[in-house]
């Protein structure tokens, strides 16, 4: 008898064991498991629809910002064409005094056109005479009379349009280029109006 009234309490308790358990709500901590992971999914889900919507509405706002005038770097149309923007006018160089290099015999400035005029057509004898204008409208007239060793020429600066010469040599004259070929010549006892643009130097005898 005592081990039959045992065994029922036995049964009874486990029995009552049995009925707790299943009388547990679903809050229990069979259930407690469950909740969480479902918590953490839609914080996932969450913070991935919040990336997606940032990533989406950054384009539109870096397109929107580039297109706003304030981005917008335009030079205005009036410095362009503004007249201080243009290349300022170039005054013509002045014409420099004329000269020559070895100094000549005789050499006279300041003279009047028909004073220069008359010491070419009365050049003396054994010379070459040459004149031009100096850069204040006077002129200058040169007596050429020394040769210079072969290879070396008298040299000419600021010599410019159709101007007389005489040479009153009794061999003619050359007048030379820069790169010392020929450009023109000038007869011996006889005068004639020369060009002097393209004439840089003279070989006198």
């Amino acid at each position: 008898m005592t081990r039959s009234s045992t065994t029922t309490s036995t049964r009874t308790g486990g029995g009552r064991a049995l009925a707790a358990r299943q009388d547990r709500p679903g809050g229990g901590t069979n259930s407690g498991g469950g909740v969480r992971p479902a918590r953490r999914l839609i914080a996932v889900l969450v913070a991935l629809l919040s990336v997606f919507a940032v990533s989406v509405a950054a384009p539109a706002v870096a397109d929107q910002r580039a297109g706003s005038p304030a981005t917008t770097v335009t030079a205005p149309a009036s410095v362009e064409g503004s007249p201080a923007q243009a290349a300022p006018l170039k005054a013509a160089p002045l014409k420099g005094d004329p000269s020559i290099w070895p100094k000549p015999a005789i050499v006279q400035t300041n003279l009047t056109a028909a004073e220069s005029q008359q010491r070419v057509e009365d050049c003396p004898l054994y010379h070459l005479c040459v004149r031009n204008q100096e850069a204040d409208g006077l002129w200058s007239a040169y007596a050429l009379y020394y040769c210079l060793p072969a290879g070396q020429y008298y040299e000419l600066t600021n010599f410019t349009g159709t101007v007389y010469a005489q040479n009153s040599q009794d061999v003619a004259v050359r007048l030379l280029r820069a790169d010392n070929s020929q450009v023109d010549s000038i007869g011996a006892l006889t005068g004639k109006n020369v060009n002097w643009n393209p004439v840089w130097k003279i070989d006198l005898c």
